[in-house]
């Protein structure tokens, strides 16, 4: 995977700084712009991956913080509050919060109707005298259900959050403040947008030995692997991600058992070292020579 980021500078600011950005790719987005960004970040994320107690242990661990939609329960929907009361504390805190303004993810690239949450969080924050900065962002991808894609991080110009909600706000303007930041975003996000070039690629033909030798290595793991992400995600918008961290997590230890195996049927340290060091080698050139 390569990512390209159009100015960077922006994520190399300390907070408060709200990032709203679109949601094509599940919680790959989060990692993309997180692996990015200098300082370390919050950001809201669905709240139906939160049912489980461990899955909610280990994702605000990770300074997750649940929304609730209302396709997933009218009962859950209060809870939203307390996930922007402590939005607005990490914002309080010179913290970085990061929002999906869409409320929604679709594995498109097409930038989608953005819903409410990041405008009432900015009014809560501004109307308890914090004013952050916004940093308008947009991803995409040209796939999500292959290995090496591109991505694409175009970074807007960040603005005070001021420029739109002031502490001093009649209740019958919220709805216009909210629905007037909301446009002012769509407007510097469809001017951000940036398609990645196609799947299409073509590689060099002196190459071609050892892409064969990285693909006999690679492709028994990454099959299987991916066959049961995507038996497991069941044509979800979380295939990629999940198969991103399974990869992440498991590719190393294979590396040691492989390791271990090679050293138990007698090949030499050196040769074992050498055989290890190359798996990543090769993956890294399979997956760099597509131009």
């Amino acid at each position: 995977m390569s990512i390209k980021v159009h100015n960077k500078k922006a994520l190399q600011q300390k907070g408060p700084l709200l990032i709203v950005a679109n949601h094509p790719d599940s919680f790959f987005d989060a990692l993309v712009i997180a692996a990015n960004c200098k300082y370390p970040l919050s950001f809201l994320a669905r709240g139906d991956v939160f049912t489980k107690p461990w899955h909610n242990f280990l994702l605000r661990a990770l300074n997750m913080m649940p929304v609730y939609r209302q396709r997933e329960g009218k009962e859950h929907l209060h809870k939203n509050q307390n996930s922007f009361d402590a939005s607005v504390e990490v914002l309080k805190n010179g913290g970085v919060l990061l929002i999906f303004i869409e409320g929604t993810c679709l594995n498109k690239n097409e930038i989608q109707p953005f819903k409410k949450g990041a405008a009432r969080i900015l009014q809560q924050a501004v109307a308890q005298g914090v004013s952050p900065a916004v940093l308008p962002a947009v991803i995409t991808y040209n796939g999500f259900k292959h290995f090496g894609k591109k991505v694409f991080l175009m970074l807007g110009s960040p603005f005070p959050a001021t420029t739109f909600f002031t502490t001093n706000t009649k209740q019958q303007n919220e709805a216009s403040q909210r629905n007037n930041f909301n446009n002012h975003v769509m407007e510097q996000m469809t001017s951000l947008f940036k398609e990645p070039p196609s799947k299409k690629y073509k590689r060099p033909l002196y190459l071609f030995p050892i892409i064969g030798i990285a693909w006999l290595w690679h492709t028994p793991l990454y099959i299987s692997i991916k066959t049961f992400v995507a038996y497991k995600t069941k044509g979800t918008v979380f295939y990629d991600s999940v198969l991103f961290a399974l990869l992440l997590f498991i590719y190393p230890l294979y590396l040691i058992l492989l390791f271990i195996l090679l050293y138990k049927t007698g090949v030499p340290n050196f040769m074992n070292c050498l055989i290890i060091a190359a798996h990543p080698l090769l993956a890294i050139i399979y997956t760099q020579s597509k131009k």
